[in-house]
């Protein structure tokens, strides 16, 4: 599809997409895998990483922990909105998020003098049509970019986000996801701003998987970065009481670059306010602004993925296992 080729990356193409990395962090370990993914894949320059929803101090420790055992420190970070647009609804928060990390070497680690909104417009205006902002958790921080600054429409290239779920057409069919449950007042601003927008949904990042085996695999690099993640691996299988994790925000990240992860075909949404957020999908054309995923290459995804996660874990490259001398 036209549409898709505006945001994705073409095999022959060698400059690197140009993007933000919008993310709750700390909270499902998937957010972690996913910033750790998108700084080891040279298809994309990560611009920036902006925090949205709950409790941002924990949340930018996190992302700096990563940025420094990647030693990406060049990286800016900048917090968000820690509640949905509608303060009448709740902010979700675990309470596991960062407890038993040592957080003592980034002590001297500050996010940015300006919000999420300001930095994203900002970028996507000094990088004009060639930005694309990835969201991984709620939408917060997009819908306040988009209502603050009228003319993102003309310099975002993209959204591509891990939000909603595809059944099918219909109000029938429509289903609940975390993000846009979360805050779909911000939701319905993202989908209705006319900005090209990705929907990587619950249907095919259900079929992801990080399990037992690549946990161990991880834990035997024995690098500080390993030992990060496995403990906030182990952390998050507690508490979603699975033996997998489920790579959800990865596979928005790869969808963001490789055609061949995701098919997404054109819809026209219908965000209900009422309902948690439901939103339904009805036959789009040619014309459509919102594409959504409806089909996955679970193969394509864990052949992109995972060898480039233990090639950073292992300090490595083409550590593809994490078996590391």
């Amino acid at each position: 599809m036209d549409q898709v080729k505006d945001v994705k990356q073409s095999d022959e193409c060698i400059e690197p997409l140009d993007v933000i990395i919008d993310t709750d962090i700390g909270t499902d370990v998937d957010d972690a895998y996913a910033l750790l993914f998108s700084l080891s894949s040279p298809e994309l320059r990560v611009r920036g990483v902006t925090l949205v929803h709950g409790n941002l101090d924990t949340r930018s420790k996190i992302t700096f922990k990563i940025l420094k055992l990647l030693r990406r420190l060049d990286v800016p970070v900048a917090k968000g909105w820690e509640n949905p647009l509608n303060d009448a609804r709740s902010v979700c928060w675990s309470g596991h998020e960062g407890v038993g990390i040592d957080f003592s070497d980034i002590t001297d680690c500050s996010t940015l003098s300006e919000d999420a909104a300001n930095f994203i417009a900002r970028v996507a205006e000094e990088n004009s049509g060639k930005l694309v902002l990835i969201t991984i958790g709620p939408m917060t921080n997009a819908a306040v970019a988009i209502q603050r600054f009228p003319n993102l429409k003309r310099h975002l290239k993209g959204i591509v986000a891990m939000a909603s779920v595809f059944n099918g057409f219909g109000r029938d069919r429509a289903g609940v996801e975390h993000n846009i449950a979360v805050d779909p007042e911000a939701a319905k601003v993202v989908l209705e701003s006319g900005i090209p927008l990705y929907l990587v949904g619950l249907n095919v990042t259900l079929k992801t998987s990080l399990t037992r085996e690549h946990l161990e695999k991880i834990r035997s690099a024995d690098t500080n970065l390993s030992r990060l993640f496995a403990h906030m691996t182990e952390q998050w299988l507690a508490v979603c009481k699975r033996e997998y994790a489920i790579m959800h925000d990865p596979l928005a990240v790869a969808a963001a670059f490789d055609q061949n992860v995701v098919r997404f075909i054109p819809v026209r949404p219908d965000v209900s306010l009422d309902t948690a957020g439901i939103v339904s999908y009805y036959p789009g054309d040619d014309d459509s602004r919102v594409m959504i995923a409806d089909r996955v290459n679970v193969e394509q995804f864990n052949l992109v993925f995972f060898p480039r996660i233990m090639s950073a874990i292992c300090h490595k490259k083409g550590c593809s296992d994490g078996l590391c001398a």
